[in-house]
């Protein structure tokens, strides 16, 4: 397994990365409208933004390829939601395609913020904006949740030919779900991710970035999206999240990052994981 971090501007980087090469992107951009060590981008830098990393995001995938954007929507005010990201997803179904709608649900989030103070409800969602062809790569055995029952419990569900009232108002029978389970060996994941938010000791945070990813959420969408030494690449490389998850599933790896900080951490953090196998350009 390879595993590059490249120190600059992705836009500069990407073009320069052979077509075709990488068979998934997962990343977690910066938002418009956020202060940010880096800045603040207007929605117009992030238009600017993700339409450059989107023209060469699909370039550089493979025809198998696919590519998830980790977004979280803002307000203007309190009250008042900015319509960028929704924005982003219709251009992704009109001019891309979107495989499916999926969300990671933050379990941990906490109650603060204007918006809890003023009567709303906390905000503990984000999108993951999943673009490919669709009949792109993906394996749903490796992210088949575990099952709690005995393979006795399951088998008399199976046997179990009662019809259940589903809140549409049809019905299905137990059974359909027991043979469902028993099919697939596991029961097939929702299209929402209730995935804790990054742990205090090992996590991006604990390495200095606020708005890292969590471990488990990246290492969700590697096993799912990319094959057996497959590649990935996170053009927002941040402090090296993603390329941890890409390693520990046998992946090889390819992070973009400006900062220079976020860089020198990502190579420890990496190394720490697997340092034979660091590789560095700059």
């Amino acid at each position: 397994m390879t595993h590059t971090l490249y120190h600059g501007d992705c836009l500069d980087i990407l073009p320069t990365l052979p077509a075709q090469s990488v068979d998934a992107v997962i990343t977690d951009p910066p938002y418009p409208e956020i202060d940010r060590p880096y800045g603040r981008l207007t929605e117009a830098q992030w238009w600017d933004l993700m339409m450059g990393v989107c023209k060469e995001t699909r370039r550089i995938l493979k025809p198998t390829g696919s590519a998830v954007f980790i977004l979280q929507p803002n307000s203007r005010k309190v009250g008042s939601m900015r319509g960028w990201l929704w924005e982003f997803m219709a251009w992704v179904c009109r001019d891309w395609n979107m495989v499916q709608d999926i969300w990671w649900w933050n379990t941990t989030a906490l109650p603060t913020g204007e918006g809890i103070r003023r009567g709303l409800p906390k905000h503990a969602i984000k999108a993951c904006v999943w673009a490919g062809a669709g009949d792109c790569y993906r394996n749903r055995t490796a992210v088949l949740q575990p099952v709690k029952s005995s393979s006795a419990e399951i088998e008399r569900m199976r046997q179990d030919t009662r019809l259940v009232n589903k809140p549409s108002n049809t019905q299905t029978r137990m059974s359909s779900f027991a043979q469902s389970i028993a099919t697939n060996g596991g029961s097939i994941p929702c299209n929402v991710l209730p995935i804790a938010n990054a742990n205090s000791q090992s996590s991006s945070g604990a390495h200095g970035h606020g708005a890292g990813t969590p471990l488990k959420l990246a290492d969700w969408w590697t096993r799912y999206i990319v094959p057996t030494g497959g590649t990935v690449l996170d053009p927002f490389n941040g402090a090296g999240t993603m390329g941890i998850a890409a390693i520990q599933n046998g992946c090889n790896y390819i992070g973009i990052e400006q900062n220079a900080g976020y860089v020198a951490t990502s190579h420890a953090r990496i190394a720490a994981v697997q340092p034979a196998l660091m590789e560095a350009a700059d």
